[in-house]
């Protein structure tokens, strides 16, 4: 299976570190658009099993693996099950205004009845109590509870607005006995397997439980927990324990907390998530202004620059790819965005994180140093299981980082790995034909000049997930010359 052709390998050199995700939908279902994405900077494609059917994203899958493979690129793609989301019934006659000020009952139940207001969640009278807030239409809409009946609850309308059919629902003063994932999640866990997706976005995680069920049926595919509930952020700690990277997914925490709380929040999830070595995604509306526009506004161009400073791995790109006028441009422009950002020295820089394996974290943070305090450009790392590579770029380098790997699998999972170039690499017996090898693609595709200075990392023996053991100062074309003189060339 091609994995990387060898004319199409210039974006490894390109100055964007932060990688991309872009959400596959009603805009992208055409193979020529989704290639166009890849080659546009798309690193890793969502998929939102909230919509669309199996067979729809199986198709997806085909076509952004074959997207990757005629760009020469390395393209995640990330599943992303939909959870137990609330929603609001049915208003049989309509659209519903609640106005500031007024009382209204709320009832469990799957259509309004009574002029109540009803929610689908049997637990509402056990779950729900006084005080406790209602925040109805996906935030627009809030209420508070002032009475707790037999059949009912009664609430005041704190906020304005109009209430319809399926409308999203959020409790954030509530513990909610619901499920870990429901059994639509678990049938989609089952074809996310089948797809080969390489990683698994876990919505409204409150715990690592909620996690750990997941795990039981995705496998070993790494697990992204989503915070958007008041209840997972205030456990962030114990979720980062079980999780391989989080995501703040900043519009339904923007319905559990106050608006003004969410930039303060969403530097604290990055700050936490890339302190435990673990991959980091900034969503939700960062181009929101492009689902139906050709260009930004300053703003969310100053949105995403921010998200970038404060240390994200990825951007995410929702509505604006999967149901927008402009797929491939929104690609185009975040790519730009991010590149300008990237261009700053991180100010999100880590202490030593020895919540992994400590010599690989320190054979990593030594090839950091070494690259900063010589002037390199470049780290070269081998991998089998994608660890040195993560490490790498969790120690933030200005350097590129070069990743080989002869595993599929992990060539894939690179791409969400902030400023990692990930390349296939044929397996080899000795460190020496390792690093051989690895000079003469360097050179082959332009990634290191003849007698240029780069790092090399790996663990050694080869051919094994070791632990990073082995930091090189390599000379590019100093093994040709060594080669020359044993054969009784001069000087």
């Amino acid at each position: 299976m091609p994995l990387a052709s060898e004319d199409a390998l210039l974006w490894v050199v390109m100055a964007r570190r932060t990688k991309i995700i872009a959400t596959m939908g009603p805009s992208t279902q055409d193979p020529e658009v989704v290639r166009a994405m890849v080659a546009a900077g798309m690193d890793v494609a969502r998929l939102n099993f909230s919509h669309g059917t199996a067979d729809d994203h199986r198709q997806m899958a085909e076509w952004i693996r074959t997207a990757a493979d005629a760009e020469g690129r390395s393209v995640g793609i990330l599943q992303d099950i939909q959870g137990p989301k609330l929603r609001l019934g049915t208003f049989p006659e309509g659209p519903h205004r609640l106005t500031r000020g007024e009382t209204v009952e709320v009832i469990s139940s799957e259509v309004a009845a009574d002029g109540a207001v009803p929610i689908v969640y049997d637990g509402l009278l056990r779950d729900v109590a006084l005080g406790h807030r209602i925040i109805l239409a996906d935030g627009l809409v809030r209420l508070r509870v002032t009475d707790v009946g037999d059949d009912r609850l009664h609430a005041e309308v704190e906020l304005s607005g109009i209430v319809s059919d399926r409308k999203g629902v959020a409790f954030p003063d509530s513990d909610l006995d619901t499920p870990t994932i429901t059994e639509k999640d678990e049938a989609d866990l089952v074809v996310g397997r089948e797809i080969g997706v390489d990683y698994v976005a876990v919505s409204f995680v409150r715990g690592a439980a909620d996690l750990e069920r997941v795990r039981e049926i995705a496998g070993d595919v790494p697990l992204i927990a989503k915070i958007e509930l008041a209840s997972g952020y205030e456990r962030l700690d114990e979720i980062l324990s079980v999780a391989d990277g989080a995501m703040v997914a900043r519009g339904d925490l923007g319905v559990q907390y106050p608006i003004q709380r969410i930039p303060a929040i969403q530097e604290d999830i990055l700050q936490r998530t890339n302190r435990a070595a673990l991959l980091s995604i900034t969503a939700t509306e960062m181009l929101e202004t492009m689902t139906h526009a050709p260009r930004p506004t300053r703003a969310e161009v100053t949105d995403v620059t921010n998200a970038v400073r404060n240390g994200t791995d990825a951007v995410m790109l929702s509505g604006e790819t999967a149901v927008g006028d402009y797929p491939v441009r929104v690609v185009e422009v975040m790519a730009i965005i991010c590149e300008e950002a990237d261009l700053a020295p991180s100010p999100m820089r880590v202490d030593f994180l020895s919540q992994v394996p400590t010599f690989a974290s320190a054979t990593a943070k030594a090839a950091v140093q070494v690259v900063e305090d010589l002037g390199l450009h470049t780290i070269v790392a081998f991998t089998e299981s994608g660890t040195t590579a993560r490490l790498l770029s969790k120690y933030r380098p200005e350097a590129s980082v070069i990743a080989f790997t002869p595993e599929p699998g992990v060539f894939h999972r690179m791409a969400l790995y902030r400023g990692v170039k990930p390349l296939m690499f044929d397996r080899r017996d000795t460190t020496d034909l390792m690093l051989a090898a690895a000079e003469k693609q360097l050179e082959k595709y332009g990634l290191a000049e003849k007698d240029e200075v780069v790092v090399m990392v790996a663990g050694i023996p080869p051919n094994q997930q070791a632990s990073t053991n082995l930091l090189k100062l390599h000379v590019i074309g100093e093994r040709a010359r060594r080669g020359t003189r044993r054969f009784g060339a001069s000087d």
